[in-house]
């Protein structure tokens, strides 16, 4: 695929284009794998491709993606219910929170006051288009004027 997206995330401004690229993307607990032995969360979501469609509100394109976050020392979940691993979710946000001694907290924000706290050793993500994109009419829309 020669046009998707390849980002990699070191520090907290690579972490905001990151998320401003999943904004909108939606998964399912199901998609989302931690593993403790290899301190790593992976993540699986179809996004919208803001970067190629400027005007929302005429449709646009969505494409698979995977999210390694490696360096994970322990991870919370805020009301992601494992016994529906089919659930859709729709991912608003990723923010660090950065401590004085190098470990971060990354919180990944969904839709509906679900959340996953990562405490991380330092900030090391890495987001990876696979396959084709497809249009798609369904792209959210926020109403800034509140």
């Amino acid at each position: 695929m020669k046009d998707g997206l390849k980002l990699y995330a070191i520090d907290a401004d690579d972490l905001t284009v990151m998320s401003a690229a999943l904004e909108g993307a939606i998964t399912s607990p199901g998609e989302i794998s931690y593993s403790s032995k290899s301190r790593q969360l992976t993540l699986t979501a179809s996004r919208v491709r803001w970067e190629n469609d400027a005007d929302p509100s005429k449709g646009g394109s969505r494409i698979r993606c995977g999210v390694l976050i490696t360096d994970v020392i322990a991870i919370r979940a805020k009301s992601i219910p494992q016994d529906n691993p089919t659930m859709g979710m729709e991912l608003l946000s990723i923010q660090p929170d950065l401590q004085d001694d190098g470990i971060a907290t990354l919180t990944i924000h969904f839709a509906g006051d679900k959340a996953l706290s990562l405490e991380v050793e330092c900030i090391n993500a890495a987001l990876t288009d696979v396959g084709e994109a497809w249009d798609t009419e369904k792209i959210p829309t926020h109403n800034l004027e509140d």
